[in-house]
Order: structure tokens, then C-alpha cells, then sequence
């Protein structure tokens, strides 16, 4: 089976946002540990929106300047350390601004949806070419900033015209419209892969594009029980590095707590102990690939151990791989 282990590599939307330093730099850093120990590679979703405004407001604020060079530097060195670097867009990045206090985060317009055809194509075509510019390769994979890429026949003229192959947003059952999110993939082939063409739900043997969806589980109360426990009784394990919080997200924690949720397969916090599970359950499925979600922002150290030990255990069975050595 390919594994892909795939990262959104951003900061937090809420208030504070976190620093670059300890969001992106340095749990990013660490799994560049782990790939080198354990040679495999990883895919790395960059929130170009981000890049963007850091070079609008680098020459009028030091720190931006500071963080515009480090993670363009890190970038870098992902590529030259053989990852593969691909397109994330949480086009709000448009309406946001930056002072002495640091981000000013306007999410109001969170989806791409949000905006115009015209301006989601203008959006689309610059990011990429700014994260080309970059990382000096073809950039073709694509993954929606909160797996909002929906109506997608609205993006569909974006993704034409950009030459994207490849979407990787997609976790089977998952549904959630409350704020500023929307996306219902209650309905989706039961495959580890499919072609699509205006929907990115329904598979078209004759569409343009992939989707490859992000792996999926349904987690119990408990689990998340268990999960908010963890960080409150053992912060040093259990607490994300990253030092911001997220977008408000209503009613989701209540019902985590009374109903649980089919989320994605996910390598963050304490959601890693369920790797082995989902992996189980593709094989069982006879599935051909499993993506994983990540984000650096979101490890915490207990996670980075767990990480490593999943790799060890199925390396030589699987092959952990990216989007990019598909050739698609």
C-alpha cells in the first residue's frame, strides 16, 4: 500500500495566530528528524496565502522579514531533503493585515467559494506560482484550507487553467457547516482512490482530475474524553508545540464530548494512537493507498514518538511515498 503522510503546514487562525518559530519551524524541524532516521519521505500542503502576506509586509515590519526568510529557507530544504511540496490555499489570507501586535486575522471569507470565479482563478494561478517560484518544481496536488472545496464545480475553471491533477481534501463521512465552514463528504466512493470531474464526491472514470482521500475513523466520546484529559494532566507530552489557537468551531467540541465524530486519519496529538487501526481497516478494504493528515503546528511530543514507531512498524511492508514520485 502507498502511505502518504501529508502536512498543512500554516499557522493557527484564531487569537494569538502562534509564532512562525514554533508553528511551523520547529515541529516541521522535527519531522525532518524523523524522515531522515527513517527514510521516508513527506508531503508538505504550504499555505501559500501566508508567504504572500509575509513578502507584502516584510520590508515595513522586522519580524515579518524574519519569518518570510526562515520559512522560505525551510521550504527549501524540504525539497532539496527529497519532500514533496504542494498547494494549500485558506484564501481569507486575502483580507488580512499585520501591525506591531502581529496578525490580524479577518476569516470571514474562509472558503474559496467565498469569492468571485474570477478572483478564486486569480487566487489559484498566483499562489501557485508564488510557492513554484519557491521550490522550482511543478506544483499539480492540491488540499483546501479547512476541506472547503465545495460546490467545486464554482473552483473546477481554477484548477483547469493552474493544471492541478491531484486533490487530497476528502475524509469519507465527514460533514461539518457550522461558521465559517462547509463540507459534506457523506457521500463519496468507497475507494482509496478516484476520478472526478465536477464533483469532487462522485467518481467519473472519464474525469481530469484525482482525488486521493484523506484516510477516515470514526472516534468515539471517550477518545476525545481521553484527548482533552491528556493535555490538561501531562502538558509536556500532550500539548501541541504550537502556540496559537484555532478558528472558532461551533458546537464541534460538544459534540466530540456527547456523540464522538468520523474525522480524518490524522498523525496529530493523540489522534496518532489510531493509525495502526485505520491502516488495518484499508488493508482489510483492499485499498492501494492511505493518506494521512498532519500538521506541525498540532504535534505534540507524545505524537512525534508514536509517529516514528508507526513508520518502523509498516515501512517494510508499505511504502511511504508522495504525491509528486506518482507521475500523475
Amino acid at each position: 500500500m502507498n502511505i502518504f503522510l501529508t502536512y498543512d503546514y500554516e499557522l493557527f487562525f484564531g487569537h494569538p495566530t502562534g509564532s512562525a518559530e514554533k508553528c511551523i519551524l520547529e515541529p516541521t524541524n522535527q519531522l525532518r528528524a524523523i524522515s531522515k532516521r527513517t527514510g521516508v519521505p513527506m508531503v508538505f500542503f504550504i499555505d501559500v496565502g501566508y508567504i504572500k502576506k509575509l513578502k507584502k509586509f516584510a520590508p515595513h515590519y522586522a519580524s515579518a522579514k524574519s519569518d518570510l526568510n526562515a520559512v522560505t529557507q525551510q521550504i527549501e530544504t524540504l525539497v532539496e531533503e527529497g519532500h514533496d511540496c504542494q498547494l494549500h490555499i485558506h484564501p481569507h489570507w486575502e483580507d488580512c493585515s499585520y501591525n506591531e501586535q502581529g496578525w490580524q486575522m479577518i476569516t470571514d471569507r474562509y472558503k474559496l467559494v467565498d469569492f468571485e470565479e474570477d478572483e478564486i482563478i486569480q487566487i489559484v494561478l498566483e499562489y501557485q506560482k508564488i510557492l513554484e517560484s519557491i521550490t522550482k518544481k511543478p506544483v499539480n496536488s492540491y488540499r483546501a484550507g479547512g476541506w472547503c472545496l465545495q460546490p467545486f464545480s464554482k473552483i473546477k475553471k481554477a484548477f483547469d487553467k493552474a493544471g492541478l491533477k491531484l486533490d487530497s481534501t476528502v475524509f469519507k463521512g465527514g460533514h461539518f457547516t457550522a461558521g465559517n465552514y462547509y463540507y459534506d463528504f457523506r457521500n463519496t466512493p468507497e475507494k482509496g482512490k478516484w476520478k472526478f470531474s465536477n464533483d469532487l464526491t462522485r467518481e467519473d472514470q472519464n474525469g481530469k482530475f484525482w482525488e486521493y482521500p484523506i484516510g477516515n475513523h470514526y472516534y468515539k466520546p471517550l477518545f476525545f474524553w481521553r484527548l482533552f484529559f491528556l493535555g490538561r494532566w501531562n502538558p509536556k507530552d500532550h500539548k501541541p508545540i504550537g502556540n496559537g489557537y484555532p478558528m472558532a468551531s461551533p458546537g464541534l467540541r460538544k459534540k466530540m464530548l456527547t456523540q464522538g465524530m468520523n474525522l480524518s486519519a490524522c498523525s496529530d496529538g493523540y489522534f496518532v494512537t489510531k493509525l495502526s487501526t485505520i491502516l488495518k481497516k484499508h488493508e482489510k478494504k483492499n485499498f492501494n493507498e492511505l493518506v494521512i493528515i498532519g500538521h506541525p503546528k498540532a504535534n505534540t511530543n507524545f505524537a512525534l514518538k508514536k509517529l516514528e514507531t508507526f513508520i518502523e512498524k509498516n515501512k517494510a511492508k508499505h511504502n511511504f511515498t508522495t504525491f509528486n514520485a506518482l507521475n500523475l
